[in-house]
């Protein structure tokens, strides 16, 4: 007995409970500002609930957190949070929203290459282009939910329709959608030579038709993480021109191409804005099957994994890291489904005007960015207040990107920058404004001795 209350009072000298002044008891949490979006959305992201009981040396990292998460719904403009007392040790929180314009129907205007140096190298032609018209609801009946049509011509026609809804049951952490997209070109790329790809345009006649149908159930446990599972079904097909300019556009010749797609998406997102993040970390796994069925046309498998990291180096001095890995069976692929550096914003920059085919690559990009300006601009002429006031940052930067492709069967296409390190870097001028667009010029160089000036508007890796 004396042994036990030895070991009772040890513990309790090493794990002291808290004093009653250094807590905060949370009576009260004022919502303002939420038109259309329901309290049950806001409430979801909270990091506290009424009746909690906080430590007073935490209470400004919880509304921070919080503050972050309601930012990255990309439902509002603006969210503020603070503190009122109301009795000693007991405090309300007022939460203040901007919601953003929710219902969008705005013009489609962009390049089918890659990026502007590739689409300036082309040329810079208008038949480049597509055009059209964008029509969505952001947060239907104020519960998150997205409802998105696309239609466009040009370079390409497209008819694309997309449902997301966040939570389909109380508990909210289970949500679902669907899309279906139909997309035709007369202008296409069949091959890559060089690490260059290759177009043929023939106007008269339809050179590749896509048809793809997917829905998804998406798990959401904690605030950060989400588990995503997705049925797909895939029917592409080519004219016979382009399968006589390229055999391998879907092996053995074929005109063809039918299969379902398995894939689990993990994703792990504690960064403080998703479109241009200054502070924490996300980590990302896919794990794509493509072709479960034994007549399908396809029998491919694919393993993707990143790591993203960003660190504040002193007040206006910021460091970012990314790291990417994709692995994929077996190595004789369809050209349509090899994709290595190059595509989808997976590139060394400095090789925006390249393409490097494989079945598995390396990335890695490094980033020192500094804060120039952090401010908003009011437009006091402007009365509807979702677009009155601009948020304005501007970061100069440098950066260096590296770079490996596996590619088995490059002496086929002729590439000279698979299967080796490449690298690439420069500086650039990166301009952030409100619904989360990133415009930035840079001036590139890479291991070739190759200098360009590069225009664009995204996100950071």
């Amino acid at each position: 007995m004396l042994l036990f209350a030895f070991l009772f009072s040890f513990l309790l000298d090493n794990n002291p409970l808290p004093k009653a002044d250094s807590v905060l008891i949370i009576k009260q949490i004022n919502i303002s500002g939420n038109q259309k979006t329901k309290e049950s959305i806001i409430l979801r992201e909270l990091d506290f609930g009424t009746g909690d009981t906080i430590l007073k040396s935490e209470i400004d990292k919880k509304l921070d957190l919080t503050r972050r998460k309601l930012n990255n719904t990309n439902l509002f403009n603006s969210v503020e949070l603070k503190t009122v007392e109301v009795a000693k040790n007991q405090i309300s929180i007022d939460i203040k929203l901007m919601e953003q314009w929710y219902i969008l129907g705005y013009p489609v205007f962009q390049i089918v290459d890659r990026n502007y140096a590739e689409w300036w190298q082309r040329g810079a032609s208008l038949s480049r282009t597509t055009y059209g018209i964008d029509l969505l609801h952001g947060n239907f009946r104020g519960r998150a939910e997205r409802i998105n049509l696309r239609l466009e011509t040009g370079f390409t026609q497209r008819l694309e329709l997309g449902y997301r809804i966040p939570y389909i049951n109380k508990a909210q952490k289970t949500g679902a959608g669907f899309s279906v997209t139909y997309i035709a070109n007369k202008n296409l790329a069949f091959k890559s030579l060089n690490d260059t790809l290759y177009y043929f345009k023939n106007f008269e006649e339809i050179l590749r038709k896509r048809l793809s149908a997917a829905i998804y159930l998406r798990k959401r446990y904690g605030f950060y993480d989400t588990h995503t599972l997705e049925l797909r079904y895939n029917n592409n097909s080519i004219a016979d021109t382009i399968s006589n300019l390229n055999p391998n556009y879907f092996l053995d010749n074929r005109t063809t191409q039918r299969y379902f797609q398995l894939s689990y998406y993990f994703n792990y997102d504690f960064r403080d804005n998703v479109a241009y993040p200054l502070r924490g970390n996300r980590y990302e796994l896919l794990l794509n099957k493509s072709g479960l069925l034994p007549n399908d046309d396809i029998n491919q498998l694919e393993l993707t994994a990143a790591y993203s990291l960003y660190k504040p180096i002193s007040k206006k001095i910021y460091y970012g890291l990314y790291l990417k890995g994709k692995v994929s069976f077996p190595e004789r692929q369809p050209f349509i489904n090899t994709r290595g550096l190059g595509y989808f914003g997976d590139l060394v920059r400095g090789y925006e005007l390249y393409v490097v085919d494989g079945s598995s690559f390396l990335l890695a990009r490094n980033n020192l960015k500094f804060q120039l300006i952090n401010s908003k601009i009011h437009l006091k002429f402007l009365k509807i207040k979702q677009f009155n006031t601009i948020p304005i940052g501007i970061y100069p930067n440098i950066f260096m990107d590296y770079g490996y492709v596996q590619n088995n069967f490059a002496t086929e296409n002729k590439s000279k920058l698979a299967n080796r390190l490449i690298y690439g870097g420069g500086f650039g001028l990166d301009f952030v404004t409100y619904y989360n667009m990133v415009i930035r010029f840079s001036y590139v160089l890479n291991d070739k001795k190759e200098r360009n000036f590069v225009f664009g508007i995204g996100r950071e890796f």
